[in-house]
Order: C-alpha cells, then sequence, then structure tokens
C-alpha cells in the first residue's frame, strides 16, 4: 500500500501492472485488492485509489470529502502519470463521475451498479440525512454529488463512458429506464445476464465478474 498526502490527509492507493493509466475508486478495505485490478494488471497500470473518508485512507471528521478528482490528480502526479480511465461501482461509480468531471487528463469513464443520473433521488437523500449510524464522509460526498447537473456533465464528457448493470441487479429498472438517455449522451449500455449488485461488483472474484471486467474493459 502507498499514500499521498492531499490537503492535509493521507490518501492510500495500490498500483498493479504495466500499460495505459486506469484508475479504479476503492471505497473500503476489503478485499485488499480488488480481483479485477489482477485481471487487467496485463493490459493496463491499474491504480485502486481509496478517497479520503474511505477504505485505508485517513478518516478526518471534517475535509471536503467530495474533493476526489483532486486527491486522484495528486497520486498520479506522484506516480508520474498523466492521462487515466476511471472506473467505479456502485458508490464509487459516482465517485468516479467526480474525478471524470474534474479534469481532461480522464479520457475515459465507466460506471457500474447504480442510475447515473438523479441518485440519490430527494426521497433517498432525506433517508441519508435522517440516518444517524450513516459516518459524515458518504453523507457530505453524497451531497456533493447532487451538486452537479449529471445529464449536462456526463454529455459534456467527450471520452468513452460505460454504464453497466447486473440483471439480476435491484436496481436494473431505474438504470434501464435511463438506457436511452444514457446513449443519448454517448454511453454504451451494458446489461450482463444474470449477475446481481454484489456479483457485479469489482471485489468478486468468480468467472462471471472476470467476464464483465473484461468485457468493460475492452471498451476503453
Amino acid at each position: 500500500m502507498r499514500s499521498v498526502e492531499h490537503a492535509g490527509a493521507r490518501v492510500a492507493y495500490q498500483v498493479t501492472g504495466d500499460g495505459p493509466t486506469l484508475v479504479l475508486v476503492k471505497n473500503n478495505r476489503r478485499p485488499r485488492e480488488f480481483p479485477a485490478a489482477n485481471w487487467l494488471a496485463d493490459r493496463f497500470r491499474i491504480l485502486e485509489i481509496h478517497p479520503v473518508g474511505f477504505g485505508a485512507s485517513d478518516r478526518p471528521t471534517t475535509y471536503d470529502f467530495g474533493s476526489i478528482g483532486d486527491q486522484v490528480l495528486t497520486v498520479l502526479d506522484h506516480e508520474g502519470l498523466d492521462r487515466f480511465a476511471v472506473w467505479g461501482f456502485s458508490q464509487t461509480a459516482a465517485m468516479a463521475a467526480i474525478v471524470a468531471r474534474s479534469t481532461p487528463r480522464a479520457h475515459a469513464l465507466v460506471m457500474g451498479g447504480l442510475p447515473p443520473i438523479g441518485f440519490p433521488t430527494d426521497g433517498e437523500m432525506r433517508r441519508l440525512e435522517r440516518e444517524p449510524r450513516l459516518p459524515r464522509p458518504p453523507l457530505e460526498f453524497w451531497r456533493a454529488y447532487r451538486s452537479f447537473d449529471w445529464h449536462h456533465e456526463l454529455r459534456i464528457f467527450a471520452g468513452p463512458k460505460v454504464a453497466y448493470i447486473g440483471t439480476a441487479d435491484r436496481s436494473i429498472r431505474p438504470v434501464r429506464r435511463l438506457r436511452p438517455v444514457l446513449e443519448g449522451i454517448g454511453f454504451t449500455y451494458l446489461e450482463f445476464e444474470g449477475l446481481d449488485h454484489a456479483g457485479s461488483a469489482l471485489s468478486t472474484d468468480s468467472p462471471e465478474a472476470r467476464h464483465l471486467a473484461e468485457s468493460v474493459s475492452s471498451l476503453l
């Protein structure tokens, strides 16, 4: 595990493989490495980056938890890397979108397991605001995410964009409803038959998850 300081907090990350740079946003300590990082390391230089407040990075009580784009650029500058693709799943898909909109150095975006636009809804956000057990970093992050017009931000992002979902994922209905909108603003939309939310995650080690990772990465 490597680390670099950004705005007074330590950002943890790992590096695997060699090739074009692919950032995988990671918000949990376990597994220590994404299986996808090992599967793709023969074609990409994989950076698994833990934003401040998440995973193995520092967890301060107050911070700009929406500054994930700047945190990623700090890591890339430290490693001497320039252009990159960024990939996230579920909450980290939203984090990846913030990274992609933050810099022209991001040339491709992958978002899996959640509706890229209109999430969290007003009702979902009210529930998050009332949840006493929710740690401050995710709450502040979702507030930051909702401050952007994601239809606009994703439309003007010029690089390849991929959105995917498993057909057994409970989020399939809102994501499917968005399919015409996503394809209209330049996304490649993919569904993976029979996979639920956990089965589609970057943290899952299975033949089906490997097929998903290789299928998606072929579009970058």
